[in-house]
């Protein structure tokens, strides 16, 4: 594992060294990149646009990141920053000097990387839904004019333009430090895997609040059980918090809200957040002043999308757990993570069909 680790490292030296310029894109991309966006930016405009695929966005996005916690819990991945200070394959001439950023200091293990297999994932199922959307509109009039070419270049292009996001992602990770190549490698490939298997399963779109209550309850259990009998056999899994905190550069770059728990409540609870909302009386009540007032269009959702975003950002904004809390920071984000999907699917459209009233059907 030396080897694969120093490539690994001298990957992210060669990145660092030849292109420093690029230091900004880099980590604006794997800021973009974070699973967070997917709750607060890329579900609430995918929920009002395509409901049934945002469900499966947010399905994909919250066990595809279980997974992810779990895998990183049994492999023991390192990270470049630590390893390369830890290991003794250099000799004090021949160490790599390795810059580190904010988004460097991650707590958590490192395989497989979280932003590359949540990356793969959302955006793999965004580019499914998004192509079977284009091909389905042009299906008629591309076999009726026998149309083929421009039906290739649809795919051929969406799926070039997936493939260039995950490289940029992939080098993003590199070139901070965080990961090693082959964490990134394997992160899309599971990725893609997880996508692909929730996008076969039908469920998904149906279940009821029980189904949801049940899941939510059953990745918590599961990944706590892991954590206690791991524990009970000596295996302290919080051990990479340990390395980040010693060998991370500034101690304010060490955040807990990246830590391996805090990743698991926050998945925990959007789930049930999106359980709550999808069945709550709001919701309910919403789509049937909609249905009635034939309110369904274009201004409507936008007004939606637009009142969701400034929502959540505002309320992301004011409300942030302490850090320092303990088991409260863990209920406290399980909370603001359940009420981010509740305010997209039921809050927020409620509020919206109440102050348009019966002028609905004359702005739609």
């Amino acid at each position: 594992m030396d080897l694969l680790h120093s490539s690994g490292v001298s990957s992210t030296h060669y990145l660092q060294t030849h292109f420093s310029q690029s230091q900004g894109y880099f980590l604006s991309v794997s800021m973009a990149t974070d699973i967070r966006n997917t709750f607060f930016l890329l579900f609430p405009i995918w929920f009002h646009v395509k409901q049934a695929e945002a469900i499966k966005l947010l399905w994909v996005a919250v066990v595809g990141d279980w997974i992810n916690l779990m895998l990183k819990w049994l492999l023991f991945g390192e990270r470049p920053y630590w390893w390369v200070h830890e290991t003794g394959y250099y000799d004090n001439s021949s160490q790599p000097l390795i810059a580190q950023f904010p988004m460097t200091c991650e707590t958590g293990p490192g395989s497989p990387s979280g932003h590359a297999m949540g990356a793969a994932a959302v955006y793999y199922t965004m580019m499914s839904s998004l192509l079977a959307t284009v091909l389905k509109k042009e299906g008629h009039q591309i076999r009726k004019c026998s149309m083929f070419v421009p039906s290739r270049c649809v795919r051929v292009s969406l799926w070039t333009l997936f493939w260039c996001v995950q490289l940029c992602v992939c080098l993003s990770r590199v070139f901070v430090a965080a990961h090693f190549p082959h964490q990134v490698i394997t992160g899309v490939v599971i990725g893609i895997l997880v996508a692909e298997s929730l996008s076969r399963t039908q469920k998904i779109y149906n279940a009821d609040l029980r189904s949801y209550l049940l899941t939510s309850l059953l990745l918590l259990s599961l990944a706590l059980l892991l954590y206690l009998c791991l524990q009970l056999v000596g295996v302290d899994l919080l051990w990479s918090v340990e390395k980040a905190r010693c060998w991370c550069h500034r101690a304010e770059w060490v955040s807990v809200d990246t830590s391996p728990l805090a990743s698991l409540f926050r998945n925990t609870g959007a789930l049930l957040g999106l359980g709550l909302g999808l069945h709550s009386p709001l919701r309910a009540h919403s789509k049937a002043v909609v249905a009635s007032r034939g309110a369904e269009g274009a201004v409507y959702r936008s007004i939606c999308v637009s009142a969701t975003l400034v929502l959540l950002q505002l309320f992301d904004s004011a409300f942030m757990p302490p850090v320092h809390s303990g088991a409260l920071f863990y209920l406290l984000s399980l909370c603001k993570s359940a009420m981010v999907p509740l305010a997209t699917v039921a809050i927020v459209p409620y509020c919206v069909t109440a102050a348009l009233g019966y002028r609905g059907e004359k702005l739609l």
